[in-house]
C-alpha cells in the first residue's frame, strides 16, 4: 500500500480520501452513466494540471472541493475513469461560432484571440469536455481488521444531479493505481509480503512533454511476478519496439523470485534469433550472465563453446542408434507436406524391431518374428545408408548395424569392396557394418545389382546371385526408392534439411537433458539461430511434447509438478493458426500446452507481431498481455476481441515508440499503459544477489 494509505489506516481514518492527496481538481461530472462519463473542464485548468491525455486515468469523487483529504466524501467511493476523446457540450455550436469569429478577427488584426475577445466571452470559449469510460470503483472495506481498498469493476449506482469533482491523480497515487493491487485481500489476511516487480513507468501518451514538466513522467508501475508464473503471457507487437526487453525482464524477474524463495523454476527460452544465448554488444547485457560463474544458465547452441560452462550441444546424432525412435521423428515430421506415393511409403517403412508377444508362441511363430526382424534390420541399413548419402557426416566411433545376407552375396560384394563387412554369426548369415560410409557403399552396391535384375540386364558374374529376399522386404525397398531418387529427389533433399541438427559428437536425448535442467530450476536457452524454418519449428514442438509428456507422467503418478516457463520468440512461427485450427487440441503442442499445461504448473510466453496467427484457444487461456505497436488493423481488430483493448486500436497503429506498451495482468483489474523498463546490469545483478551470485559489471 501507499505510505499516505498506511498512514490513514493506522489512523483509523478513511483511505479513499488519501486518494485525492495531492490530486489536482480538473473539472465535474456532468453526465454519468453505468459505461461513460462526461467531464467539463476548460483549457486554464488542463494546462496547470500538467495536461489531460488519452487514456489517462482520472478520480472522480463527491468530495468538498479544497477539503477533499480532510472532510467525508459524500459518497463513499472514487470512481476511476479512463479519458476516450472529447465531448461536445450541450452549447458546443455556439461555442464553436464564438471561437471561429474570434480566431479569424485576430488573425486579421494580428492579435491573439485573447486580445479581441472579453474575458467573459474568453472563459467561456475555453470550456471543454471529455467523454471517459466508467472502470469501476475504489470503495472502502475491512480485511483482517484493517482499512483496505477495494475495487469493483463498475458502479452501482447512477445520479442524475452533478455531484461527482473530477482530479488527476498525484504521482504517488497514479502510481497506486496503476500497481493495483499491491497487496490483495488473502495477503493482508496473511501477512504475506508479494513478489513485486518494477515493470516501468505509467506512460499515457507517445508525446511526454507535459507529462516531464510535470514531473509525472516516472511514476512506477509494479506488478506481481507470480501472476507470469503457471500462467500465459502474450508480449504483442512489431519488430523492434520492445519485446525481447520485455520477456528478459520478466524471466529475469521470475529467475530473482525463485531463487529468493527458494523454489526451483525451470525456463526454457526458445531464442531464433540467438540475442537471449548471446551478450548484446551494444549495451552488454544477457540472460546468459544471470548465470556467470554458477550452473544455473544452460544454453543448448551448435557449436557450443565447452570453456564457458555454459553452452552445451543442441544438435543430434542422428547415427546414434539409440536415437532412432527420434530421428526417425524428425524425419517423418519434415515430410508431414510431401504426400506423393513414394513418399508416403517411404514413411511406413517398418525400420523398428517387431515385439516378439506380437506373434504366435512355438517355433512357428519364432520364424515369423525372426522373418521380420530380419527385415527391419534391412531397412535401417538403408535408413543409414540414405543419411550418409544426404551428406551427414559420421560420427567417429560407436556406430554399428546388424543384418542378414547370404554367403554368396556377402563374397561378391568384398570382391569390389574388401573389409567393409564383418561377420557375426556365418551360420546364421548375420553380419555387420561399423560405419556409416561402409552401410552407404554397401547400399550403392545393392541398388545396383536390384536394378539389373530389374531391368533384366544381369552381367554373367552376378547372374548366380539371389536378390529375392531383399526385394521381397518392402521397407527396404521403400527406402531404396528414396536412395536411388529416380522417381524423385523431393524426399532426399527435405532430409538433408535436417543436417543442421545432427552433431555427430552428441550423445543422448536434447529432451532428456533439458527436463534434466529444468529440474533442477536452471535457466535453459535453446539458441535456433542456425537451421531452416522447419527443423527449428519441429525441435521446438518435439521439445514441447516430451516436456509436456514427462509433466503428465508426474501428474498421473501423484508426484510433485515441476514449476516449468516456456518462453517463445517469434511465436507466429511455431503457432500455426491454420494447421492448429483443423487439428485437435493434442495434436497441437502449443495448444495443448495452453489447455493443459496449468495443471502440471506450466506457463507459456509468447512474442509474435501476428496476433492473427496465434490460436485463438491460446488466446482465450490468456492471462497476461503485453501490447506495444501493430501496424495493422486486422492484428488490432483480433486484439479487440480480448478484454478492452479495442479502446487502445488506433493508439496501437499510430504510435511507435520502443518499449511504450499497454499491460494488463492476471490480478491487474483493467488496462494500463507503461513504458517497459530496460533490461540491464541492474537487474541482472539485482537477480544474481538473490541467488548468491557477485555483481557482474559492464567490462565484465
Amino acid at each position: 500500500m501507499l505510505s499516505g494509505i498506511a498512514g490513514a489506516a493506522s489512523a483509523g481514518g478513511n483511505p479513499l480520501t488519501w486518494l485525492l492527496d495531492g490530486a489536482s481538481r480538473l473539472g465535474g461530472i456532468y453526465h454519468l452513466g453505468y459505461d461513460r462519463a462526461t467531464v467539463i473542464t476548460d483549457d486554464l485548468v488542463k494546462r496547470d494540471a500538467g495536461g489531460v491525455p488519452r487514456n489517462g486515468f482520472l478520480l472522480a469523487a463527491a468530495t468538498k472541493p479544497t477539503k477533499e483529504t480532510n472532510a467525508p466524501l459524500d459518497e463513499e467511493e472514487v470512481i476511476l475513469l479512463r479519458v476516450r476523446s472529447t465531448a461536445a457540450l450541450p452549447n458546443e455550436a455556439e461555442l464553436v461560432a464564438t471561437r471561429l469569429a474570434a480566431m479569424r478577427d485576430a488573425d486579421i488584426r494580428d492579435k491573439t484571440p485573447s486580445e479581441v475577445m472579453d474575458n467573459l466571452t474568453s472563459s467561456q470559449t475555453q470550456l471543454s469536455a471529455f467523454e471517459c469510460d466508467v472502470l469501476g470503483t475504489f470503495y472502502a472495506d475491512t480485511v483482517a481488521r484493517r482499512p483496505f481498498i477495494q475495487w469493483g469493476a463498475d458502479i452501482d449506482n447512477v445520479y442524475a444531479g452533478a455531484r461527482y469533482f473530477v482530479y488527476l491523480p498525484s504521482a504517488e497515487v497514479l502510481s497506486f493505481v496503476a500497481s493495483y493491487p499491491e497487496r490483495t485481500e488473502q495477503e493482508i489476511a496473511e501477512s504475506a509480503t508479494p513478489s513485486l516487480i518494477e515493470l516501468g513507468t505509467v506512460r499515457f501518451a507517445s508525446t511526454r512533454r507535459r507529462a516531464t514538466a510535470a514531473k509525472m513522467d516516472a511514476v512506477p508501475v509494479k506488478v506481481r511476478v507470480t501472476d507470469f508464473i503457471s500462467r500465459k503471457t502474450a508480449v504483442l507487437g512489431m519488430t523492434r519496439v520492445g519485446k525481447s526487453n520485455t520477456n528478459k525482464t520478466i524471466c529475469t524477474a521470475v529467475f530473482e523470485h525463485a531463487a529468493r524463495t527458494k523454489v526451483k523454476i525451470g525456463q526454457l527460452i526458445f531464442d531464433p534469433q540467438g540475442e537471449y544465448a548471446n551478450v548484446n554488444d551494444q549495451d552488454k547485457t544477457g540472460l546468459r550472465l544471470l548465470g556467470t560463474g554458477s550452473d544455473l544458465v544452460h544454453i543448448y547452441k551448435m557449436r557450443p563453446d565447452a570453456k564457458t560452462g555454459q553452452e552445451f550441444p543442441l544438435a543430434v546424432n542422428f547415427f546414434d542408434t539409440d536415437e532412432l525412435p527420434m530421428v526417425w521423428e524428425f524425419v517423418q515430421n519434415s515430410l508431414a507436406d510431401v504426400t506423393t506415393a513414394y513418399a508416403n511409403a517411404f514413411k511406413t517403412a517398418a525400420i523398428f524391431d517387431p515385439d516378439r508377444t506380437d506373434f504366435p508362441s512355438g517355433p512357428a511363430g519364432d520364424k515369423e518374428f525372426y522373418d521380420e526382424l530380419g527385415k527391419a534390420q534391412r531397412a535401417r541399413l538403408a535408413f543409414y545408408a540414405l543419411l550418409s548419402k544426404a551428406d551427414f557426416p559420421p560420427p567417429p566411433r560407436g556406430f554399428s548395424l546388424l543384418f542378414k545376407i547370404n554367403k554368396p552375396l556377402r563374397e561378391a560384394f568384398e570382391q569390389v569392396r574388401p573389409q567393409h563387412i564383418r561377420v557375426v554369426n556365418e551360420r546364421q548369415g548375420l553380419c555387420a557394418v561399423d560405419s556409416p560410409v561402409a552401410a552407404k557403399r554397401l547400399m550403392d552396391w545393392l541398388s545396383a545389382r536390384i536394378d539389373e535384375v530389374v531391368t533384366g540386364r544381369v552381367p554373367a558374374q552376378y547372374a548366380s546371385l539371389d536378390l529375392q529376399s531383399w526385394q521381397n522386404c518392402d521397407a527396404f525397398m521403400n527406402i531404396l526408392t528414396v536412395y536411388d531418387a529416380k522417381v524423385g529427389s523431393v524426399v532426399l533433399n527435405k532430409i538433408r534439411l535436417l543436417t543442421d541438427f545432427h552433431d555427430p559428437t552428441s550423445t543422448g536425448d536434447l529432451a532428456d537433458r533439458v527436463w534434466a535442467d529444468l529440474k533442477e530450476g536452471r535457466m535453459v536457452i535453446i539458441d535456433l539461430s542456425i537451421g531452416s524454418d522447419q527443423v527449428i519449428k519441429m525441435l521446438s514442438e518435439r521439445l514441447v511434447v516430451r516436456l509436456i509428456d514427462k509433466a503428465n507422467d508426474r501428474f498421473r503418478s501423484n508426484q510433485p509438478a515441476v514449476p516449468i516457463q516456456i518462453v517463445v520468440e517469434e511465436a507466429h512461427n511455431l503457432f500455426d493458426r491454420d494447421k492448429s485450427g483443423k487439428s485437435k487440441v493434442q495434436d497441437d503442442p502449443w495448444v495443448r500446452l495452453a489447455k493443459e499445461a496449468a495443471k502440471y504448473e506450466m506457463g507459456l510466453v509468447y512474442a509474435t507481431q501476428e496476433v492473427t496467427s496465434i490460436d485463438k484457444r491460446i488466446l482465450s487461456n490468456t492471462s497476461n498481455w503485453v501490447v506495444a505497436h501493430l501496424n495493422s488493423d486486422n492484428e488490432t481488430r483480433e486484439l479487440a476481441h480480448y478484454y478492452d483493448f479495442g479502446v487502445f486500436a488506433d493508439g496501437l497503429r499510430k504510435a511507435e515508440d520502443k518499449g511504450y506498451a499497454r499491460v494488463k495482468t492476471f490480478s491487474g483489474k483493467y488496462i494500463v499503459p507503461v513504458q517497459i523498463a530496460k533490461f540491464d546490469h541492474d537487474m541482472i545483478n539485482r537477480a544474481r544477489a538473490a541467488a548468491g551470485l557477485p555483481a557482474i559489471s559492464v567490462e565484465d
